[in-house]
C-alpha cells in the first residue's frame, strides 16, 4: 500500500473475509447480500466524515439544549429561500403548522398518536425537502433547538434512513441515544446518587469504575402466567431495536413512488417478519416450559398485564396495565369501530377481493403475490390499495392495549410501552394482538393451493445427510453506554465525550456453531439454501400446526457440482445476524481520530441498523437440552424481478427501498407459508434433523469446534 492510501481516512476493507460466493448482510433476517464490486461511498472522505460526526453531536444529551458552541448561530431561524428546497409547499405546511403549534419540548411523544404522526410527517418532509447538505445540516440544527426532543429524533433517523445522500451514515444504537427507554427507572436513579457523591464518576480512565448495574423488570413487571421469566429475551435492547429499526425503516405513513418501499414487497415482509417474531417468542416460551401464547379477544378482559418500570427522561413513569384489565367505558366505541375494519378485511380475504380507493376496481385477491396486497391492508400503510376504507387497525387495538391514548385534548396522552416502536416488545399483549392480526395471514394462505411436487422439490439435488455441532447457550454481561440519558454540564471544563457510564446486564448468547450438508447432485448449478428451526417432530402431520413456529435461520446461494457436494457453515457466516454495537462514546471518538486523519474509519456493514442480534439466534435451552427440529431445502434457483443488489451498494447500505434486496422469488416462509399436502410434501432436496440446545453457565466450553 502507499503512503497516500495508507493515509486515507475511511477504509472499505472488510473487518471480515467475504462469503466466496456472497456477503450477507443484515435485511431483516431474511436476505443475503454480497460484496459490491467497488465498495465506494458517494461521498468524499472528509465530507463524509464530517456528517458522520454532526450527526453524533445534535444527538448529544438530546433532552438539554444544544451546548456546542460552532451550530449555536444556526438556531436561530431555519433557511427561508424557496431555491434551497424541492418542494417549497411541503416545506411552507411545516412552517404554518410549526407556528400554529406543535408539541412542546419536554413533553412525552408517541409514534402512535394521530396528531404527533402528523407533525412527525411535516416535519421529516421539512428535512427531506432540502436540497442541499448546507440547508439541511442548519435546519437540522435550528429543529434540534425548538422541536419535541422524541419528535426530532423520529424525523431525523426517517430522514438520514431514507435521503439517498445520506446512505452509509451511522447513527448511534437508539438504545444509547434513549437509553430511558430500554433500561428501568432504578438504574438511572443509582447513576444520578453515585454521581452526586463522586465527581469522578463517569470519567475514570478504566471503565469498571463507571458501570452501573442493570437488572430485568421481571420482578415486578408480570407474574402472569409466569411470562416474567421471558424477561431476558423481551427486554433485550438488540431485540427491541431491531424491531424499532424495522417500523422505521417501513414506517406505515411513509410510501409511494418516491422512496419506492412498495419495491420491497413490504406489504408481504411486514406480515412476514412479524409471523417470525411471534416464531421466536413462541420457541423461547417453549424453552422455558410456559404454554401457547394468550388468545386476545374483544370482548374479555386482558389477562396479562404489564408494568414496565420504566420512566421518561421528565421522570414520569410509562403507562402500566394491570392484570386481567377490564375495558374502560369508553373503550367499547373504539373497539367497535375496530373490530368493523377487521371484519372489512377478513370479508375482502373471503371474497378474493379488494375495492380500490380511486375507481373501487376489483384487485384479485386469489394470486399468491397478492400478499403484499393484504399487507398492506392489515398495516394500514399509505401504500395501501384503500386506506381510507379499511383503516390502521394496528394504531387503535396499540392504544387501547397500552391505555394512553388521549381524549379530550391533544396533550392528555400518557404512553405505556405498545405506543413506542422500541418498548413494544416488552408487553406481552404486543404478541397476543399480533397473533391475531396474523390470522389474516393464515387465512389468506389457506385459499392458495398446497405446493406441488413440482413446486417443492430441485429434481437430481437430494440432501443425503445433516450433522450439526452441539448447542450451547448461556448468559453474559453486556455493557451499554447510558451517559446520554443523564444531564450533563456543559459549563464544566471537561468534556461530554471524557463522560461514559455504561449500563451492565447479563444477556443471553450462543457459542458459535457449524452445520454440514451432505448433498447428492446430478448437475452443476446453482441452489438456494434455506434453513430454519422449530419445535421437535415427532411425526410429519404435526407439521401441519408447527409450520406456523419455524424460524428461518439462514439463506444463501450456492453452487453445486456434478456428484457429491459438502456444505459447511458457520454461524459466523450468517451475516443477516449482526454483532453488537460499538457504544456512542467510543465510536465517536473513532470517527473524530478519522476526521483528524489519524486512523481509518471503516465503511462497512459493522456497525448496521437492520439486522437481528447473533446473540438470540437460538432460545435459551435447558440444562438437559431442549429439543428442537432443525429444516434444510435446497431449491433452484428463481431470479427475483430486480436482480439482487443492482439498484444499490450492500457495502454500506441496507438497501430499503431499492427493490432489489432480495436473493430469490420465492415467497418469504416458502415453503412453510402454506397449507401442507402431506402425500408429496417429503422431497429429496429437504431434510430435517433433531436437536438440544443446551444452556450452561458462562464458565463451560462448547464442546464445538
Amino acid at each position: 500500500m502507499d503512503d497516500d492510501a495508507a493515509k486515507q481516512l475511511i477504509s472499505h476493507e472488510r473487518t471480515k473475509p467475504p462469503d466466496p460466493e456472497i456477503r450477507q448482510n443484515a435485511v431483516y433476517g431474511l436476505q443475503s447480500l454480497p460484496v459490491p464490486s467497488n465498495g465506494l461511498s458517494p461521498n468524499s472522505d472528509k465530507e463524509f466524515l464530517g456528517k458522520q460526526k454532526f450527526f453524533f453531536e445534535i444527538l448529544r444529551h438530546l433532552h438539554q439544549p444544544l451546548a456546542i458552541p460552532e451550530y449555536l448561530p444556526y438556531t436561530k431561524g431555519w433557511i427561508q429561500e424557496q431555491s434551497k428546497y424541492q418542494n417549497y409547499t411541503e416545506v411552507t405546511e411545516f412552517q404554518r403548522a410549526f407556528e400554529q403549534g406543535f408539541l412542546g419540548k419536554g413533553a412525552i411523544f408517541t409514534i402512535y398518536n394521530y396528531w404527533y404522526a402528523k407533525q412527525t410527517m411535516l416535519l421529516y418532509r421539512f428535512f427531506e425537502n432540502a436540497l442541499d447538505w448546507d440547508t439541511y445540516y442548519k435546519n437540522v440544527i435550528w429543529a434540534r433547538q425548538h422541536t419535541n426532543e422524541g419528535m426530532f429524533l423520529c424525523a431525523l433517523t426517517l430522514s438520514v434512513l431514507h435521503r439517498p445522500d445520506l446512505q452509509g451514515i451511522v447513527l448511534p444504537a437508539i438504545y444509547e441515544v434513549i437509553p430511558h427507554h430500554f433500561f428501568e427507572a432504578d438504574l438511572f436513579q443509582d447513576a444520578t446518587n453515585r454521581r452526586a457523591m463522586d465527581r469522578e464518576y463517569g470519567f475514570y480512565a478504566n471503565p469498571k469504575y463507571n458501570v452501573a448495574r442493570s437488572n430485568y423488570s421481571s420482578t415486578f413487571s408480570t407474574r402472569f402466567y409466569g411470562e416474567g421469566s421471558l424477561a431476558y429475551f423481551t427486554e433485550d435492547v438488540g431485540l427491541n431495536a431491531y424491531y424499532y429499526y424495522f417500523m422505521m425503516d417501513y414506517a406505515p405513513f411513509l410510501g409511494g413512488d418516491k422512496l419506492g418501499l412498495n419495491k420491497d414487497r413490504r406489504g408481504e415482509l411486514y406480515l412476514f417478519m412479524h409471523q417470525q417474531l411471534l416464531a421466536r417468542y413462541y420457541l423461547e416460551r417453549n424453552s422455558n416450559g410456559l404454554g401457547p401464547i394468550q388468545e386476545l379477544t374483544w370482548e374479555t378482559p386482558v389477562a396479562t398485564g404489564y408494568y414496565p418500570m420504566l420512566s421518561y427522561w421528565n421522570g414520569v413513569p410509562f403507562r402500566a396495565r394491570e392484570n386481567n384489565f377490564l375495558w374502560r367505558p369508553y373503550d367499547p366505541v373504539k373497539l367497535a369501530g375496530m373490530k368493523a375494519h377487521e371484519e372489512r378485511i377478513r370479508q375482502a380475504i373471503d371474497r378474493g377481493y379488494v375495492e380500490g380507493r380511486v375507481d373501487g376496481q376489483r384487485i384479485d385477491l386469489r394470486r399468491p403475490e397478492a400478499i403484499d396486497t393484504v399487507g398492506n391492508l392489515v398495516s394500514g400503510s399509505v401504500d395501501s390499495v384503500n386506506a381510507d376504507y379499511y383503516k390502521m387497525i394496528e394504531t387503535t387495538a396499540r392504544m387501547v392495549l397500552a391505555q394512553g391514548d388521549y381524549y379530550g385534548s391533544v396533550g392528555e396522552v400518557w404512553p405505556g410501552p405498545l405506543m413506542h416502536y422500541e418498548t413494544s416488545m416488552r408487553d406481552p399483549a404486543f404478541y397476543q394482538f399480533y397473533q391475531r392480526l396474523l390470522s389474516f395471514y393464515w387465512d389468506f394462505k389457506s385459499y392458495l393451493p398446497p405446493y406441488t411436487v413440482a413446486q417443492l422439490t430441485y429434481d437430481g439435488v437430494e440432501i443425503r445427510s445433516v450433522t450439526v455441532d452441539r448447542l450451547v447457550t448461556f448468559f453474559e454481561p453486556y455493557d451499554a453506554d447510558i451517559s446520554n440519558g443523564l444531564g450533563y454540564d456543559y459549563g464544566g471544563e471537561r468534556s461530554s465525550w471524557n463522560f461514559t457510564v455504561m449500563a451492565r446486564k447479563d444477556r443471553l448468547n450462543h457459542k458459535p456453531f457449524s452445520y454440514v450438508l451432505n448433498v447428492s447432485s446430478q448437475f452443476s448449478g446453482k441452489g438456494i439454501v434455506r434453513m430454519y428451526m422449530g419445535p421437535r417432530m415427532y411425526g410429519l402431520g404435526q407439521l401441519q400446526y408447527m409450520k406456523k413456529f419455524f424460524v428461518e435461520m439462514d439463506q444463501y446461494a450456492v453452487e453445486l457440482v456434478a456428484g457429491e457436494n459438502q456444505i459447511k457453515r458457520n454461524t459466523r457466516d450468517f451475516y443477516y445476524d449482526i454483532r453488537d454495537r460499538t457504544t456512542y462514546s467510543e465510536l465517536y471518538r473513532r470517527i473524530m481520530k478519522a476526521y483528524r486523519g489519524e486512523e481509518q474509519f471503516v465503511l462497512d456493514m459493522s456497525e448496521v441498523h437492520c439486522g437481528w442480534p447473533d446473540r438470540l439466534l437460538l432460545p435459551k435451552g435447558q440444562p438437559n437440552g431442549y429439543p428442537m427440529s432443525f429444516f434444510f431445502i435446497i431449491t433452484p434457483y428463481v431470479p427475483p424481478k430486480v436482480s439482487q443488489f443492482s439498484t444499490f451498494d450492500a457495502t454500506y447500505t441496507c438497501g430499503t427501498g431499492s427493490g432489489s434486496k432480495y436473493i430469490d422469488d420465492l415467497p418469504f416462509g416458502f415453503p412453510f407459508d402454506r397449507e401442507i399436502d402431506f402425500s408429496n410434501f417429503a422431497t429429496k432436496n429437504m431434510i430435517f434433523t433433531d436437536v438440544s440446545v443446551f444452556h450452561v453457565n458462562g464458565n463451560q466450553q462448547n464442546e464445538s469446534h
